[in-house]
């Protein structure tokens, strides 16, 4: 039993940050005046952002970026008045990558706040309802009638706004029409934003307050009603796609400057122009891989006929959990025989297996792994057609090559380290370590002859073709200088996917969800460690499992940061990416 004290009144009426709870201001040293670790501030920083994404919620709140821009500020002047000399290997590390990842977080809502602000201007009734949203998140006393009519006075310009909707004028090809798509793209989504907002506010209000439910219940309706047509209107008539289209990729390119930002976040020194030019000497290496395999298997110079022959090698439905299976223990075989890793006995039997829904499967076509791995393969809902593309696109060869790369030594290895070893780097997590390992030891794999024939090695560089197209078509399309359609024609013509598969590539890739650098980070990733490998087991200054155990034991980090402290490269507070590992030359 406990008993709740009652708080002086004079609490209850100060508004919350104005009580010395300017986030940015709270001390976050050690008891006693002890100089803190530079882990316990990862933590804190942390949490900081938490409480923040916890405590404002409101689309667009000028407020609220506000503050978050001064506890990050707070935080980095924190970080400059600390005596980087004096930390140790590990703590250096640690204050490199939390200095890196506030000045990107500032710089990041700097840009996300001038792209919202020039999509904003097709709202002009944002603020009206952003204050009665913010009311409700500072726990304001409201007026039910006045905040009734404005609500209705908010719906009735809505309405009138949804009349007034042209198309956008000119070329769909032409820069301004572009430019006036993604803005409008984006405007509607923040209209979906603000009506979660509305709803949200009107809940906590409705039933608890009888005032406001005699008065706001129509409104409300009325209002989110107008916004749900502004949404539909701004992608239908502008955006150019209607709300039944669920075939049409869309999405919002973050340009040369979103790129710049988010390549100097992951610690890469190179130009995408540059990345771009890697990835096809690597596609070229590859190319000349696959026209060998394909003499190899008797079809010549045609490629395309080894890769049909490649893909209608695949098992009866029903038989490919068990295909799966056996190709997992194959490859834990194989890395204990080389004595290539550590793999933890909890880890080699910790893993489950699931199947894919046929909705997942139209953007991820092929299986996905981790603690579990999430089969791809066809169901009897689907058509004729789409069950014999995923039986192909999921055949023998190909599953081959890349069970490894979801279970073992790939991603289910990974989240079993990841809480063991440093976990407080969490927030640093990169698809760069996560990604570029599991590819990394694709190649790897490759060097050390773990294809039993020509069938497996196709299957490994459909894989790896595949990877060097994620760099160009991904990229390009951020820059503006490819459309969706014109990357799935790529990974259909350059790489040999189904059409299936590769349209729902390219939607994972847009719409999905995931960072703009994520499918690039795959190939980009496996060259930094392939580079490191070099550098460090090849000149026999580790063992291949003392390598990869050390990768494993500093959780998901920026590969060049990992490569610092591995290679023991001098650090000051300011150093930054500048390893040039794409001059390196990494193709065999």
């Amino acid at each position: 039993m406990f008993i709740l004290h009652r708080l002086p009144a004079c609490y209850l009426t100060i508004p919350a940050l104005s009580l010395g709870l300017a986030l940015g201001s709270i001390q976050v040293d050690g008891a006693g005046g002890a100089e803190p670790t530079i882990q316990r501030w990862i933590e804190q920083y942390a949490a900081d952002m938490r409480t923040l994404d916890h405590r404002f919620r409101v689309p667009m709140d000028g407020v609220a970026q506000e503050r978050r821009a001064s506890v990050m500020a707070d935080w980095l002047a924190k970080l400059k008045k600390r005596d980087f000399d004096s930390l140790d290997r590990a703590s250096q590390t640690d204050f490199l990558l939390l200095r890196s990842e506030i000045e990107y977080q500032i710089k990041k809502l700097e840009l996300d706040m001038q792209r919202d602000a020039r999509a904003a201007e097709l709202l002009p009734y944002r603020d009206r309802l952003i204050k009665f949203c913010k009311s409700r998140e500072d726990v304001d006393a409201i007026t039910a009638s006045e905040v009734a009519a404005e609500l209705d006075s908010v719906a009735a310009d809505v309405e009138s706004l949804v009349r007034e909707i042209e198309p956008i004028d000119g070329d769909d090809g032409s820069e301004a029409a572009v430019k006036s798509r993604l803005e409008a793209l984006r405007a509607s989504e923040l209209v979906g934003n603000l009506s979660r907002s509305v709803r949200e506010a009107d809940k906590f209000y409705g039933g608890y307050d009888p005032q406001y439910s005699w008065w706001a219940r129509k409104p409300v309706e009325r209002l989110i009603a107008a916004l749900e047509n502004h949404r539909k209107a701004l992608r239908e008539k502008q955006v150019g796609v209607a709300e039944s289209d669920q075939e049409t990729i869309i999405g919002l390119p973050i340009g040369a400057d979103g790129l710049e930002l988010e390549l100097r976040h992951e610690w890469i020194a190179h130009t995408p122009s540059e990345l771009v030019e890697l990835a096809k000497r690597e596609m070229a290496w590859c190319d000349e891989q696959m026209r060998t395999a394909s003499h190899d298997l008797g079809f010549g110079d045609d490629w395309r006929a080894a890769m049909e022959h490649v893909k209608a090698q695949h098992v009866q439905p029903g038989e490919q959990p068990e295909m799966i299976r056996e190709l997992a223990w194959e490859a834990i075989r194989f890395l204990e025989a080389n004595d290539l890793v550590t793999v933890p006995a909890l880890a080699a039997n910790g893993w489950r297996m699931a199947m894919m829904s046929p909705e997942r499967q139209r953007v991820s076509p092929y299986f996905l792994g981790g603690d579990t791995i999430i089969v791809s393969f066809p169901t009897d809902t689907m058509t004729h057609a789409e069950k014999l593309m995923s039986m192909r696109s999921n055949n023998e060869h190909f599953s081959r090559a890349t069970v490894h790369h979801e279970l073992i030594p790939g991603h289910h290895l990974q989240y079993h380290m990841l809480p063991r070893y440093r976990p407080y780097r969490t927030l640093f997590a990169t698809p760069f370590w996560m990604e570029g390992w599991a590819l990394y030891w694709e190649m790897l794999l490759w060097d050390l002859n773990f294809a039993q024939g020509p069938e497996d090695r196709v299957g490994m560089l459909f894989w790896r073709k595949h990877r060097c197209a994620r760099i160009i078509f991904s990229l390009s399309y951020h820059l503006g200088t490819m459309t969706p359609e014109e990357c799935i024609d790529y990974l259909v013509d350059r790489v040999g996917h189904e059409r299936s598969a590769a349209t729902a590539e390219v939607r994972r890739s847009i719409m999905g969800g995931y960072s703009p650098l994520y499918q690039a980070a795959y190939m980009l990733g496996g060259l930094q460690l392939r580079s490191m490998h070099a550098e460090l087991v090849q000149s026999g200054k580790m063992t291949n499992r003392e390598f990869h155990d050390a990768i494993l034991h500093e959780h998901s980090i920026p590969i060049e940061v990992l490569r610092n402290y591995l290679t023991q490269q001098p650090l000051n507070r300011d150093t930054g990416p500048r390893w040039r590992f794409a001059d390196e030359g990494n193709s065999e």
